[in-house]
């Protein structure tokens, strides 16, 4: 059962690394914490995938002494894994192909940016294998609520918080940024529903054969 945990965990920060990808190319802006790093890197003129690293780090630290339960091999997948990823990513698609102008396409990779980052939000934190650091922020703010706004509401505080962090470092607010910051919270949450089930599901079958 560990090892559809890890898969799943793994499988969602790719979808992440994607996500990313597919935003940056329709430059019609990114989600909330990539419009924050992008800002960020930008003014202090570092490496993007290198920043995303750093920053990640850094709330690691404060995240581990807060809530450690949200730490493991799916943060360390995260940290690692997502900012470089998607340069790579970005710098093969540029290599072979024209930056996409056509607002069809755009609007194309727009949609499956929103699909990938919310499902794999979704999918590395049903797998309780660790989230990233980020995305341990709304999980932490729902606990501290104690009941009076859901993970959605604490999702888009979050969100809306670090899009306008991002824009005052230089980052450019988009469509994308806006649907992110208001529609991601809500959207990861109906994600969630369906792969919890499917791994209670998984995890009910793997106990019969056993």
């Amino acid at each position: 059962m560990k090892k559809l945990k890890l898969v799943y965990s793994l499988i969602g920060t790719f979808f992440i690394s994607f996500a990313v990808s597919f935003f940056r190319l329709a430059d019609f802006g990114t989600d909330p914490y990539t419009t924050f790093n992008l800002g960020a890197s930008g003014f202090l003129n570092i490496g993007f995938g290198l920043f995303i690293m750093i920053t990640s780090l850094i709330a690691l630290i404060l995240i581990y002494f807060d809530n450690r339960a949200l730490v493991g091999i799916g943060t360390l997948f995260n940290i690692f894994i997502v900012g470089n990823f998607s340069d790579i990513t970005v710098n093969l698609y540029n290599s072979y192909f024209t930056s996409p102008d056509g607002l069809l396409i755009r609007i194309i990779f727009s949609i499956l940016g929103l699909f990938f980052i919310s499902s794999g939000v979704a999918l590395y934190t049903e797998a309780k294998e660790g989230v990233a650091p980020y995305d341990a922020f709304p999980i932490i703010l729902t606990e501290k609520a104690n009941g009076r706004w859901t993970y959605g509401t604490s999702r888009v505080i979050i969100d809306v918080s670090f899009s306008i962090i991002g824009f005052l470092f230089g980052a450019t607010l988009g469509v994308n940024t806006l649907i992110t910051a208001f529609l991601l919270g809500p959207i990861i949450q109906f994600f969630r529903k369906i792969f919890q089930k499917d791994l209670e599901t998984r995890m009910l079958r793997y106990s019969t054969k056993k």
